[in-house]
């Protein structure tokens, strides 16, 4: 059940998002637990485990970023009493690495979290490209004659 906490940890989230595509990993950070059994699995790909690792990872990312615009849809949350689950899909616009220009980017994200002494920390991050929804073919739907 989503209490006062998750939304307010949900808000937090959002913002430290935003802030990521501007450069600034800090809020991110400081919202990620910083436990050995935390996972990044970023959208400039491969993945990390364990605070040692996520965390240079994340300042590596935020310095990819600059000048960003960030929204986010929601698609689904899950909440229990001590886990929860966010599903949403990012919009960001952003000069990634040496770009002159902005880059617009849809990603489709899932984030875990967990309670923490009383606080809700991301423990989990899948962010990749949202790809376009492709429809089944009639030959292979079952429907083919």
């Amino acid at each position: 059940m989503a209490d006062q906490s998750w939304d307010e940890a949900m808000a937090l989230a959002k913002l430290a998002n935003a802030e990521m595509v501007r450069g600034n990993a800090a809020p991110l950070k400081g919202l990620y637990s910083h436990r050995d059994d935390v996972t990044v699995l970023g959208g400039f790909g491969g993945f990390e485990r364990g605070w040692r690792e996520v965390e240079p990872r994340l300042d590596w990312a935020a310095s990819q970023f600059s000048s960003g615009t960030f929204s986010q849809e929601e698609v689904s949350a899950v909440v229990g009493s001590d886990v929860g689950m966010l599903v949403t899909i990012e919009r960001i616009t952003a000069r990634i690495g040496a770009a002159q220009t902005d880059t617009a980017e849809e990603l489709r994200v899932t984030q875990v979290f967990r309670r923490e002494g009383g606080s809700w920390r991301l423990v989990h991050r899948h962010g990749d490209p949202l790809v376009r929804k492709q429809a089944p073919s009639r030959e292979n739907d079952g429907t083919a004659a």
